[in-house]
């Protein structure tokens, strides 16, 4: 029989043997390329807060560039960002087709498009209006009063910012880097000629533990070239937030190029 010695010495080669071993495996999601007879690209037309848009259709060189180029925009493999991502993948698609109906029908090109071309990015704080400075944001920082509505994009209280001519937007989620508590509770967006709900942020908050950040998905919301739009938040405590639209900005590649707007 071995020594107690021998036992211990077995012992601890099995357990570095162990240690060694991946504890768990973490499930990553991946993009699903989109195809042809898919609803996202097969219906004409949507209908979206109380506004109804036509879809103009991709072909398969802009589907196959989107396909591609789409993951390059994804959040980090294990982010709560990247899982919202891929579950509007159709409402993207859809947002890209409206606008670009609306645009006359200019080509889909994706990432880094010519000046003529219809392409997509990240949303920069260019892209919207910042109320306490009279000009289009510099950063996504917005001091908040507590328990009073204050504006977080638009020109002032109830007065909404015209999106530029050349670009739309499409929202589905936004993420606020105030840690560890943020101070947003509530988030009200009038969008076109529609005054939608309230939100309730405390109610729909996800906790990235990676990242350290505070996710909210959004119902989607589609903002249409030269169309209205207003935002503004709720706190119940006073504070600093700093709340990061998430989703994409479809426009011509010349709108998307600029750093100083000329739409603001």
């Amino acid at each position: 029989m071995p020594s107690l010695k021998e036992q211990l010495i077995q012992v601890r080669k099995r357990l570095d043997v162990l240690e060694g071993l991946p504890r768990y495996k973490e499930s990553v999601e991946v993009f699903h390329p989109l195809r042809t007879d898919e609803r996202a690209l097969t219906r004409n037309i949507i209908r979206l807060h109380g506004t109804e848009y036509q879809l103009a259709p991709l072909d398969h060189e802009e589907l196959e560039i989107f396909n591609v180029q789409f993951p390059k925009l994804l959040a980090a493999s294990t982010s709560i960002a990247r899982q919202i991502q891929l579950q509007r993948v159709e409402d993207y698609i859809t947002a890209i087709r409206a606008i670009k109906h609306w645009l006359h029908g200019v080509a889909f090109r994706g990432l880094q498009p010519g000046d003529s071309e219809l392409g997509f990015q990240w949303i920069r704080p260019q892209f919207t209006h910042d109320p306490n400075a009279a000009t289009y944001r510099k950063d996504w920082r917005v001091p908040l009063a507590a328990n009073t509505w204050t504006a977080f994009i638009g020109t002032g209280h109830n007065i909404a910012y015209t999106v530029g001519k050349d670009f739309g937007i499409v929202v589905t989620h936004v993420t606020s880097h105030v840690r560890p508590t943020p101070f947003v509770t509530q988030f009200q967006t009038n969008v076109h000629r529609a005054q939608l709900s309230p939100i309730t942020m405390r109610s729909i908050v996800i906790k990235d533990t990676r990242r350290r950040v505070s996710v909210y998905p959004l119902p989607t919301l589609l903002i249409m070239p030269t169309h209205a739009w207003f935002v503004q938040l709720l706190a119940n405590v006073g504070g600093t937030e700093d709340l990061e639209l998430g989703g994409l900005v479809i426009g011509l590649g010349r709108a998307l190029r600029e750093t100083t707007p000329t739409w603001s």
